[in-house]
C-alpha cells in the first residue's frame, strides 16, 4: 500500500486495508483538549468575518505577536500554516545546499527537493537519546547555506538545550550560514524553550511557529515566521495576497493571548507522560524522552508493520515512520491524549504484547 505522508486523516490507512473507521486517532499531534472553550462559545459571532476581505498585511495579529515576543512587527510574517512558510523558504533557498537534522518533519526534505536544493542529512540516534549531535553537525557545515532544526523535534518530542542551539547559532554566524529552527511545538514544553529573542541580534536566524497544534485549529491553517526584516521582506514577496483568511487572523489573535489554556494543556500532557511512560516501559517498549504531546515508541521489530495494523483493527491509529529517514518503520509516533484515551491505548498494547 501507499503510506500516507502525515498523521491525521486515518482513512488513508484504513480504507486500503478495508478496516473499520478509526475512533481513537493517536496519529495526529494536536491538543487533546480541542480548541479553547471560548472559541466554541463565540463561534456564531464570527460568522460575519467570512463576508469581508482579510487584512493582506495581517497587522493586528503581527502586532499581538510582536508585543508578546518582544520583537518588531517588521520581523514577523504570518502564513497559511507553517507549511506555506516552509514553501516560501524553499523558494528563497532554491538550488542551495541544505543540512537537515533527521529524523524530522518530512516536508523539509520534500520542499527542499522540489526547489532543486542539495540536501544533506545528519541523523539523531536512539543511543544518544535523540539529542542534537552538535560536534557531528559542526563537521558537516562546509558549503552549507541553511541548517534546518526542529525543536522540540518531530517525531521524537525531544527538546534541545538552549545552550546547544546558541552554540550552533554562533558557529553558523561565523560562517554566514542561515539557521531555521521550527518551534511548532515549543509551547507544549513547560519552560517554552525558544530562541526567538535571538533574532534581535542575529540576521541569520529564522524561527517558525505553528498556531494549529496547541490550539487544535488545523483546519484554519495559520502560523508565523520570525526573522530579520530583510528576510521577512524577501519571503513576503513570494506570498500570495490574502494568504491568511480573516477568520484565522481573528482567532489566532485570541489564542495567542490565552495563557491559561496553554498552561492547562502543558499540565495535562506532563501528568499523562509521567503516568503512562513507566507503564509502557513495563511492557518492554522503549519511549523517547519527550517534552511534548507525542513520543516515539520502539523496542519491538518493525512496529509500523506489526503493531500499527493490530491497533487499526481495534479502531486506533498511530503514526507510521516508514517515510522518516533514519527510522524506516522501526518505530511508531504516538500522541499523548486524555487519560481515558491513553488507558485504551495501554490496554491494546498489553494485549498485543501478550499475543
Amino acid at each position: 500500500m501507499k503510506w500516507p505522508s502525515h498523521g491525521a486523516n486515518p482513512q488513508y490507512l484504513t480504507d486500503p486495508l478495508q478496516l473499520p473507521e478509526v475512533t481513537y486517532d493517536f496519529s495526529v499531534n494536536v491538543n487533546p483538549l480541542g480548541p479553547p472553550p471560548w472559541l466554541g462559545e463565540k463561534w456564531g459571532d464570527l460568522f460575519e468575518l467570512i463576508t469581508i476581505y482579510p487584512d493582506p498585511h495581517v497587522e493586528d495579529l503581527r502586532h499581538t505577536i510582536a508585543l508578546q515576543e518582544g520583537i518588531s512587527e517588521k520581523q514577523i510574517l504570518v502564513g497559511n500554516g507553517a507549511s506555506e512558510l516552509l514553501t516560501l523558504l524553499g523558494q528563497e533557498f532554491a538550488g542551495k545546499r541544505l543540512l537537515i537534522v533527521e529524523p524530522t518533519f518530512v516536508e523539509y526534505r520534500m520542499i527542499a527537493e522540489m526547489n532543486g536544493c542539495i540536501v544533506e542529512s545528519i541523523f539523531l540516534t536512539e543511543s544518544e537519546g535523540w539529542q542534537l549531535p552538535l560536534e557531528r553537525l559542526k563537521s558537516k557545515l562546509t558549503g552549507v547555506d541553511l541548517v534546518m532544526v526542529c525543536n522540540p523535534n518531530n517525531p521524537t518530542g525531544v527538546a534541545y538545550k538552549q545552550s546547544k542551539l546558541v552554540e550552533l547559532l554562533n558557529e553558523l554566524e561565523k560562517r554566514e550560514v542561515s539557521l531555521l529552527i521550527d518551534e511548532a511545538f515549543y509551547d507544549f514544553v513547560q519552560n517554552e524553550p525558544s530562541l526567538i529573542q535571538q533574532i534581535n541580534k542575529s540576521s541569520h536566524l529564522i524561527i517558525l511557529r505553528s498556531l494549529t497544534k496547541m490550539y487544535s485549529i488545523p483546519g484554519l491553517r495559520v502560523g508565523y515566521l520570525a526573522g530579520s526584516e530583510a528576510m521577512v521582506q524577501k519571503l513576503a514577496s513570494y506570498q500570495p495576497t490574502w494568504s491568511v483568511n480573516a477568520l484565522a487572523q481573528h482567532i489566532a489573535k485570541g489564542c495567542i493571548k490565552d495563557h491559561s489554556f496553554r498552561q492547562q494543556t502543558r499540565d495535562l500532557i506532563q501528568a499523562e507522560r509521567e503516568r503512562i511512560f513507566p507503564r509502557l516501559q513495563e511492557l518492554a517498549f522503549t519511549v523517547s524522552k519527550s517534552d511534548v504531546n507525542y513520543y516515539l515508541l520502539g523496542g519491538y521489530p518493525s512496529l509500523s508493520d506489526t503493531l500499527l495494523p493490530f491497533l487499526l483493527k481495534n479502531r486506533l491509529a498511530v503514526r507510521h515512520t516508514n517515510n522518516f529517514p533514519g527510522l524506516d518503520g522501526k518505530f511508531v509516533r504516538v500522541a499523548v491524549r486524555t487519560q481515558k484515551d491513553n488507558d485504551y491505548l495501554l490496554e491494546l498494547l498489553k494485549r498485543w504484547v501478550q499475543t
